[in-house]
């Protein structure tokens, strides 16, 4: 393969690397939380750190994304409200729950581009809907649901995957603010979103070696910054539909390891569960242009 037909697959590569980061997440974030850190310790840190570096970089470009100074601000607070819980969830809770509950991205990114985008549903993205919210219903035990109130981590595991369906829908109704911004902006916004939620449920920070603080500032860096990077990028060079099929990847990575290294197991309800919602993410992704082909196909 020549040197050009490797950069046309780099977005591609940079979205499965950036799945990949992102499904095995929960490893630091489980190593952290053993030493006493919590969702929002994490935020007041690791994100606190490339922020810093964020805040001057994003600041340089303010004459480009003034004119979406709104949008760039509910990218911000969604992706670190978005960050905050999902880094909580994962740290309190079990990896394949969390995920499982966090995918429930067809609901919310249709409910988002009714709100933000003012998309009409079609039949297709109502099928979804009703898919995701049925796994949501089977994972979370049936019927039973409607007797025991939701765990602490459950809300905070559906709340991330809503926060992040609107940050991503308000990246798509934004034309004008830069790659740059739109990657950084969330690790701006979220230190202070941490401190709030700090201060809402104080955890005191623990006493940390030299080793445990060089850790963070190598997670902030090459984890959380690199994945960022490489999820922008290619997100920014891959039609949207694709994009959402390459990013399941990270769904099966989180699971796959969750069980094998996390010493996790899966039940029958996470499994049907699991199924629904990964086949609801499916037809979510499929282009409009496929959907109404196939139904055509079906008519003849």
């Amino acid at each position: 393969m020549t040197m050009r037909g490797i950069f046309n697959y780099l977005p591609v590569i940079s979205i499965l690397i950036g799945a990949v980061c992102w499904g095995l997440l929960w490893i630091p974030l489980k190593f952290f939380a053993s030493f006493g850190l919590t969702g929002n310790l994490i935020g007041m840190t690791s994100y606190l750190i490339v922020g810093l570096v964020a805040l001057p970089i994003v600041w340089r470009q303010r004459k480009i994304w003034r004119a979406e100074f709104n949008l760039l601000l509910l990218i911000g607070i969604s992706f670190g409200l978005g960050n905050v819980a999902f880094n909580a969830a994962l740290m309190q809770g079990e990896v394949v729950r969390v995920m499982l509950l966090f995918y429930l991205l067809p609901a919310w990114g249709a409910l988002g581009g009714v709100l933000i985008l003012k998309e009409k549903l079609s039949k297709r993205r109502y099928i979804a809907i009703a898919l995701s919210l049925a796994g949501v219903f089977v994972i979370m035990g049936g019927t039973t649901v409607f007797s025991q109130p939701f765990s602490t981590v459950d809300i905070l595991s559906l709340a991330a995957g809503f926060c992040f369906s609107i940050a991503v829908v308000s990246n798509k109704k934004a034309v004008q603010i830069p790659l740059a911004s739109r990657a950084l902006v969330p690790f701006i916004f979220c230190p202070p979103l941490a401190f709030l939620g700090n201060y809402l449920a104080p955890t005191p920070m623990p006493e940390l070696g030299l080793s445990i603080w060089i850790l963070l500032v190598v997670f902030a860096f090459i984890w959380l910054f690199g994945a960022t990077v490489f999820s922008t990028y290619g997100f920014a060079k891959v039609e949207a539909s694709r994009a959402s099929i390459l990013q399941v990847t990270e769904l099966f990575v989180a699971i796959v390891t969750a069980t094998l290294i996390g010493g996790e197991i899966l039940g029958i309800k996470e499994y049907i569960g699991g199924a629904l919602i990964v086949i609801a993410t499916l037809l979510e992704a499929m282009p409009a242009e496929l959907a109404q082909e196939n139904k055509s196909i079906k008519s003849t």
